[in-house]
């Protein structure tokens, strides 16, 4: 079991941007039963056929009209993340397999995939857009050095009154010091290294100060690349050696799972460079609508 911590703090952090929306439906094996649940993941328990009809109505499509509406006639919350090529990709600090491999297999944006099964549920996919990797010319990449810029000198003076702010709550109270200072006191719920935290981001300078900041203590502020944090530990849960060892056999085949799709989406893909493939997907789904309608 991995250690825990919970947080309050005052910081101001922009949206995040995303690129990856993904549909889940969690399975249901005959029997009622609760599953955990994660922001922005559909929280809702789905029998099977819900499943498959997510699955008829919306995967392997060429355009992304079929996934927003199927995600409204099922009523499924559709999450986003950003996937990175070789890597698994996780979504509100929950580890979403397959995904990745698909994105990186050639598809196009606008496309959905097929419907992937896990452990944990049923996952459809649509890729929204792609960016190339490497350095990006100057003249590209002109105005976001200029936004940066622009942030990091924010940021510069945030860190002035921050450090009035973080001497003003070690001397009274967090709260209190907000109250006088016109901001507000944010409570995050319980949080692993790993996951992402509301108001304060994911695996930057806050989460990690968070694990070695002593339980009731006002932390000094905190910079990270898009906000000024000052945080309290309200309560740490320690990890749990024995609970994680026991839970092992399931993570690694979690991880090898993934691994598993990203090797034979690579497979897949040499083969479509090496074969002439007549694509009838497409033809193939909208005969079975028909045939169900």
């Amino acid at each position: 079991m991995r250690e825990a911590t919970r947080v309050r703090s005052t910081c101001a952090v922009p949206p995040p941007m995303v690129n990856m929306r993904t549909s889940r439906a969690m399975r249901s094996s005959g029997r009622s039963r609760e599953e955990p649940r994660a922001p922005n993941i559909c929280s809702a328990s789905l029998t099977i056929p819900i499943a498959d009809s997510l699955a008829k109505m919306a995967a392997a499509q060429t355009t992304p009209q079929p996934f927003d509406s199927a995600a409204k006639v099922l009523k499924l919350t559709p999450a986003q993340g950003i996937a990175i090529e070789g890597e698994p990709l996780t979504v509100a600090g929950q580890y979403v397999p397959s995904v990745s491999a698909w994105a990186f297999s050639g598809v196009k944006p606008g496309e959905t995939s097929d419907l992937f099964d896990s452990d944990n549920g049923y996952v459809l996919a649509r890729l929204d857009s792609v960016q190339a990797g490497g350095v990006p010319p100057l003249a590209q990449a002109r105005d976001e050095i200029k936004r940066k810029l622009v942030a990091e000198k924010k940021l510069d003076k945030l860190m002035t009154k921050a450090r009035e702010f973080a001497t003003a709550a070690a001397r009274s109270t967090l709260e209190a010091a907000a109250s006088s200072h016109g901001l507000t006191v944010t409570t995050s719920d319980v949080f692993t290294r790993g996951g992402f935290v509301a108001g304060l981001g994911r695996l930057n300078e806050a989460i990690g100060a968070a694990f070695s900041l002593p339980v009731g203590v006002v932390s000094n502020p905190i910079r990270t690349s898009d906000a000024v944090a000052v945080i309290r530990v309200d309560r740490r849960v320690d990890a749990d050696h024995a609970a994680w060892e026991a839970q092992k056999a399931t993570q690694r085949q979690q991880v090898m799972q993934g691994l598993r799709q990203q090797r034979i989406q690579a497979f897949l893909q040499q083969l479509r460079a090496d074969a002439k493939i007549d694509d009838r997907r497409k033809t193939l789904a909208e005969a079975a609508r028909q045939t169900t309608s």
